[in-house]
């Protein structure tokens, strides 16, 4: 996944010249793996007795691969369909959402992870990539792009043609 991310931020700098999306996916990952593993530890889970291997493994809850492909795929979907039409954009998200639930369907039927251990990991996956994407303004991947766009709106119309003109990305966000 790590080689996935490093991938994906070099062709969007390529793409789109994005100096967040490298700092995006860091957090994404970073940020899954350290609040994965401390739940692990926190619930110390013992995984399914079917496959002797798994002992071995460590706590079962929640499943690492679940939760790392859940916010993985998400965090890839929004990047690569920041400049795609709604339709791209809705074929991204499903094929994001299939990998994480495929993946998160193998660990069960590995007889690695117990059901409620996929469901939890895949839950904390997108429920982290959600919170790292509105961190950084959702789509815009700007860590203050939230912010500037309510500025400009607090400040009404009358105020946008005094004040100095908003970035262009502030701009595109109202136009959407």
């Amino acid at each position: 996944m790590v080689g996935l991310a490093l991938v994906l931020a070099a062709i969007d700098f390529y793409r789109t010249r994005s100096r967040w999306s490298l700092p995006f996916l860091l957090t994404v990952m970073a940020g899954m793996e350290l609040l994965m593993h401390g739940v692990k530890d926190l619930v110390g889970r013992v995984r399914p007795a079917f496959d002797p291997a798994a002992a071995s493994l460590g706590p079962s809850f929640p499943s690492g691969h679940s939760a790392t492909s859940a916010a993985f795929y998400a965090a890839a979907a929004l990047i690569l369909g920041r400049t795609l039409q709604q339709r791209g954009r809705h074929v991204l998200i499903g094929l994001a959402v299939g990998i994480a639930v495929a993946v998160a369907a193998s660990r069960v039927l590995l007889d690695l992870h117990w059901l409620s251990d996929v469901v939890g990991g895949l839950a904390l996956g997108w429920g982290w990539f959600a919170l790292c994407a509105g961190v950084f303004g959702g789509r815009l991947l700007r860590p203050t792009a939230a912010v500037d766009v309510a500025a400009v709106e607090a400040a009404g119309p009358e105020s946008e043609e005094r004040a100095t003109p908003p970035p262009e990305s502030v701009v595109e966000s109202k136009a959407s």
